[in-house]
């Protein structure tokens, strides 16, 4: 019975008839895509985008203590933080490094971080030409920061 039914699909061409069917009642429907450069796809709430290192609520130093969860948390090892012993034997931040070209936007840093230092914008259009640009130092993550919470020309580091 199989073979009698597979033998008349075969010779009466069913499958195509089917393909060609589902061609013609998509044929004149409007199409989906969009024109990328002149139509953007709008940020969702929950997108995760570029990273982004937040200040205090003082807005003179950033809030990354330095424990380095995120560093040990990421898994493509994307993040790198480097600290010193400052004056009254605190821990400072003298390098917060991340490469985007490495990291695969899980957002397991900024479930791990105590303080909430590092979050995820939904800024998504990261094409870049040069590696260099791929490259995100403390204080471009910081300028990154600035601009998605709103803080355009608030002092420098103090840290």
């Amino acid at each position: 019975m199989k073979r009698i039914k597979k033998l008349l699909n075969t010779i009466f061409l069913v499958d195509i008839a089917k393909g060609m069917s589902l061609t013609f009642r998509t044929m004149f429907t409007r199409p989906v895509t969009r024109q990328y450069p002149m139509e953007k796809r709008k940020p969702f709430s929950g997108s995760r985008g570029l990273h982004a290192l937040r200040r205090d609520d003082s807005g003179l130093k950033e809030r990354c203590i330095g424990c380095g969860l995120c560093e040990a948390v990421c898994p493509s090892k994307a993040i790198a933080v480097v600290t010193a012993e400052g004056k009254n034997h605190e821990k400072i931040v003298t390098a917060y490094e991340l490469d985007l070209l490495r990291c695969v936007f899980c957002g397991f840093c900024v479930d791990a971080c105590p303080v909430f230092a590092i979050q995820m914008t939904p800024e998504f259009e990261l094409a870049c030409t040069s590696r260099r640009d791929a490259f995100y130092t403390k204080e471009r993550l910081i300028e990154v920061g600035d601009r998605y919470e709103g803080k355009k020309g608030v002092g420098k580091n103090a840290a």
